[in-house]
């Protein structure tokens, strides 16, 4: 898979959990970190009937959909890395599936969620995991994407204008050569 698909698939990955993020999953040691790099207001976390929807607008405007998921799956890479042991290198998915109900208890589904989207870009297991486990996978609906409707007419039109164009510039830069000589 070629770099941008891979991107593009990540961050609809992303997109899709930040759009089923249960609020509470936004509570704990690295609160203001993740402020900082969503844009919070000061106030943010005292209302946290309007936390949501700041954090998803932040992540939107700013763009820092992948740098949101790894600072709130922190907790849980860790606590993983430290399961998995000498296999958190490129954990299989037999020993992801050993793990991961542990983790989902101890961090919850959205945090382990981020985790498994962080990895599922390099690491097998993670893709495999990704490919064949319904809580893991990209969920609502695709983004629509416009096709860009082609007006053959015009496009031959704008052809035959920069063939003359051209044909007149060759024209005048000979006539200026053979002033010269």
């Amino acid at each position: 898979m070629n770099d941008d698909k891979d991107r593009f698939l990540l961050d609809r990955r992303y997109t899709a959990a930040f759009d089923n993020l249960d609020d509470s999953a936004l509570e704990g040691d690295l609160r203001d970190g993740f402020a900082q790099i969503v844009g919070l207001p000061a106030d943010a976390y005292e209302n946290p009937t309007s936390l949501g929807v700041e954090v998803r607008n932040g992540i939107a405007k700013r763009r820092v959909a992948h740098d949101a998921g790894v600072v709130l799956a922190e907790p849980c890479t860790q606590w993983t890395i430290d399961k998995l042991g000498e296999s958190s290198e490129d954990p299989t998915l037999e020993e992801l599936h050993a793990v991961l109900p542990e983790a989902i208890t101890e961090y919850g589904l959205d945090a382990v969620r981020l985790m498994v989207i962080q990895y599922s870009r390099s690491l097998k297991g993670f893709r495999q995991l990704v490919a064949s486990d319904e809580r893991f996978a990209p969920s609502g609906p695709a983004p629509v994407t416009a096709l860009r409707e082609v007006d053959e007419a015009a496009q031959a039109a704008k052809r035959e204008a920069r063939k003359a164009r051209k044909a007149e510039e060759k024209a005048a830069k000979a006539k200026q050569q053979g002033k010269r000589r």
